[in-house]
């Protein structure tokens, strides 16, 4: 987490407890008022909610056309900061078992692969090809670079019991 991230973080805690504090003082003093500014900030917080929720389906509706990208070509594309990319792409590979894309996290930054990337991986796994293989057919249709890469992604695959040896 860069320093950036971390300020923005605290900072965001400490509103909120600014806030609810705040809250508490005015009910004490004054309970409606109190009430309508808690239905206020409960409204605010669930607005910024579902904008954050939109911007993960938007995000995932356009990385999916591409069969591998990293997240510097997302915040490229999208033009947003590589911080919120890559905040969003953690979120996403916390629930990914059932998923049929894959986020992979190597050396500080994460790949995203689609459904028929990450299909076309678990065929040439299971037709028993090493890392090496693997990586000169998946380098001829996608943007795979390294074996490193390659390991990641069969030890993500491996982790989430999606990669069986036939």
């Amino acid at each position: 987490m860069t320093p950036i991230s971390k300020l923005k973080k605290y900072l965001k805690t400490s509103i909120f407890y600014v806030i609810l504090g705040i809250i508490l003082i005015i009910y004490f003093y004054n309970r409606l008022w109190g009430i309508y500014l808690a239905s206020f900030v409960f409204v605010v917080y669930l607005v910024f909610f579902l904008i954050s929720l939109s911007s993960k389906k938007r995000l995932l509706k356009i990385i999916r056309e591409y069969p591998i990208i990293s997240d510097k070509e997302i915040s490229h594309k999208l033009e947003r900061p590589l911080d919120d990319v890559r905040n969003i792409l953690f979120s996403l590979s916390k629930n990914q078992k059932k998923k049929k894309w894959l986020v992979v996290f190597l050396n500080t930054r994460y790949i995203f692969l689609n459904e028929q990337a990450v299909e076309n991986f678990k065929q040439l796994y299971n037709m028993g090809y090493n890392e090496k293989k693997i990586l000169e057919h998946l380098q001829r249709n996608t943007r795979i670079k390294s074996r490193a890469e390659v390991k990641a992604i069969e030890l993500t695959l491996a982790n989430q019991h999606r990669l069986k040896k036939e």
